[in-house]
């Protein structure tokens, strides 16, 4: 039953990006990309050691998204732990995060930010294409119009963090 719920959840804001899309906003797109981010962290455990103090969510180069996180925020806690969404402009502000969203169109350009968070047990999600092959452990990809996500197991597990079988259900591709 709650798989169903899920997947539900995950097709309404689909649906929902795809016509808020062809309103093209930015804020609607970020709003959408906030609520997957979200999500992902009710299927990802990380680590006894990052189950106290702040929930921290890294944002690399996306002021958008980070406004949208900030906004949920202030109203949601993940796994009991208030969210605190730390704006990073360069790689000297990486410093141990849960979630770190790289915005980059080539690997050129999110590798330095990822290999600096190389220490760390955090959940590193990207946008563009061929990410994850390379450094992602989720790269949201557009499918027609409507805001999909692709993730690597591995990179989950290189870091420490176990995924619920149920969010590979959801994404467009699986890498094992």
């Amino acid at each position: 039953m709650r798989k169903i719920f899920i997947l539900i959840i995950f097709t309404l804001v689909s649906v929902t990006s795809s016509y808020g899309q062809g309103m093209s906003t930015t804020n609607t797109r970020a709003k959408f990309k906030s609520l997957f981010i979200y999500n992902f962290t009710k299927y990802t455990e990380w680590p006894e050691n990052y189950k106290k103090g702040d929930f921290v969510i890294g944002v690399v180069s996306d002021s958008d998204l980070a406004d949208a996180l900030e906004q949920a925020a202030a109203t949601k806690k993940i796994n009991s732990q208030n969210v605190v969404v730390k704006r990073i402009n360069s790689t000297d502000d990486i410093s141990q995060c849960h979630v770190l969203y790289v915005n980059g169109k080539t690997s050129a350009e999110v590798s330095p930010f990822i290999e600096k968070a190389k220490g760390f047990s955090c959940l590193i999600i990207t946008e563009g294409t061929g990410m994850i092959e390379s450094v992602a452990a989720i790269n949201f990809v557009i499918v027609g119009s409507a805001i999909k996500f692709e993730m690597n197991k591995s990179r989950f597990e290189n870091r420490d963090l176990i995924v619920s079988n149920s969010l590979d259900k959801l994404a467009t591709k699986v890498i094992n």
